[in-house]
């Protein structure tokens, strides 16, 4: 028997199986305050798995312009292969996708059975690879620095800051800060072509940019996991691995 007394104010008393189903009506437009919150908190629990295995708690060193080297061709072509085939991270990130999609039944039109799992599987899968390869290609030709190097700093609030300011910039071949173009635009590129594949009622130019919108804040949260990554291994007891500059 569940503790009642432990259910906050503000929640419905429902048991497991009638909160998974409110949470993954289809009925959006009648959704309650109540409803988002499930939903949102439904979100962070299958994604936050994908986001600590996609950072594999490495963290590169602070950045130093006196000290900093551009990446070659060859390095950036193997940190573009750990990201998209040798690391698990792709694998996972698209099998939790996939899984919040299959729970709230988006598209409605693949229903849940096996075969619209798989299709949200490979579209999740499709959308991560865009977005990555389109990250290290832009990245190579504008000859920025697809990497996240650690604040210098100390203090919550000043790394923090620094985790959110990188989301939008990064270093170009002088060491200079500069305006993350590859990022951003792979971001917003890979949710917009996502949409092409999804039934025809979804426009790239709507819900592609509004998940575009999502995924910038989700590289935000990345940053964040990578920042603090040194204290999150100490937390879980794991082996920290410092990367240098390189891929």
């Amino acid at each position: 028997m569940r503790n009642e007394c432990c259910t906050p104010a503000f929640l419905p008393k429902m048991d497991a199986a009638s909160w998974l189903m409110r949470v993954s009506s289809p009925d959006i437009e009648k959704e309650t305050t109540v409803d988002s919150f499930l939903r949102v908190t439904l979100f962070l629990f299958l994604l936050a798995p994908a986001a600590a295995l996609a950072q594999s708690y490495d963290v590169n060193p602070p950045f130093k312009a006196d000290e900093y080297k551009p990446l070659n061709l060859n390095e950036r072509t193997q940190r573009w292969w750990q990201e998209d085939g040798a690391s698990p991270a792709i694998h996972v990130q698209s099998f939790s996708t996939a899984l919040y999609l299959q729970v709230f039944n988006l598209p409605t039109a693949w229903q849940r059975g096996g075969g619209g799992f798989i299709r949200r599987v490979g579209s999740s899968y499709g959308g991560n690879l865009v977005q990555n390869s389109s990250h290290e290609a832009l990245a190579a030709v504008e000859g920025t620095d697809p990497r996240y190097f650690a604040c210098g700093c100390k203090g919550f609030i000043r790394r923090s800051s620094h985790a959110l300011k990188m989301t939008f910039l990064t270093y170009n071949h002088s060491g200079h800060e500069t305006l993350d173009l590859p990022q951003l635009s792979a971001a917003y590129a890979s949710s917009m072509i996502e949409d092409t594949w999804w039934p025809h009622h979804y426009s790239a130019w709507v819900q592609g940019v509004q998940s575009g919108h999502i995924e910038v804040g989700i590289l935000g949260a990345e940053h964040l996991i990578q920042e603090f990554s040194p204290e999150l291994k100490r937390f879980l007891h794991l082996k920290r691995k410092t990367v240098s500059a390189k891929p």
